[in-house]
């Protein structure tokens, strides 16, 4: 978990650099369109590469954190046992989605070697160059996901339902104190 973390942190601070870059050569292109001078070619489309490259790296910290939306209908209310029994069963479809995803694209790399494929624009990028970036986040995630996966099934047979929750659960006990109005005043603290 360590090193699925550590790499996931530092790839996702890569792509968050190459955004900013993408950012900066927007607004820079924003300011010589409109002063006459003309354009800088290439920018649209790298921003475009650039937001599937995040696309699919940010995944894998997303999951580490435990930051994908998931919604509770009575899970909270759910006895500990029926929770990490449905820990298990989303982080085993995540694990299904991850790798279907990257068994779905991997064609798609395969295809733009085998053609030599071109992107249609002035700067005619190599296809595959964008798109083994862009796959390798989807294998990462793919990885990161069993990784998860597996480290959560050895906590639930060890019948470590922390470890389990931290891993993946849904921390709700904290989602419930965070959307918790607080009292403004001492004298309304004092009726609670």
């Amino acid at each position: 978990m360590t090193f699925t973390r550590f790499v996931s942190t530092l790839a996702n601070r890569l792509v968050g650099l190459m955004l900013l870059a993408v950012v900066a050569f927007l607004l820079v292109e924003i300011l010589i369109r409109k002063a006459g001078l003309g354009t800088l070619p290439g920018v649209h489309e790298y921003a475009g590469y650039v937001l599937a490259i995040l696309s699919s790296w940010g995944l894998s910290q997303t999951l580490i954190e435990r930051a994908h939306i998931r919604i509770d209908l009575g899970y909270s209310r759910l006895p500990r046992r029926l929770q990490c029994a449905l820990d298990l069963i989303s982080i085993a479809a995540v694990n299904l989605v991850g790798w279907l995803i990257l068994l779905k694209a991997w064609p798609v790399l395969a295809t733009s070697l085998h053609n030599g494929s071109l992107a249609n624009t002035p700067l005619s990028t190599p296809l595959w160059i964008p798109q083994l970036i862009w796959l390798a986040g989807y294998g990462w995630f793919a990885f990161t996901a069993s990784i998860l996966a597996l480290r959560s099934l050895a906590a639930a047979m060890a019948g470590d339902s922390a470890t389990l929750s931290a891993l993946i659960g849904m921390d709700s006990d904290k989602n419930a104190e965070a959307t918790t109005i607080a009292p403004t005043s001492a004298h309304e603290r004092g009726r609670h």
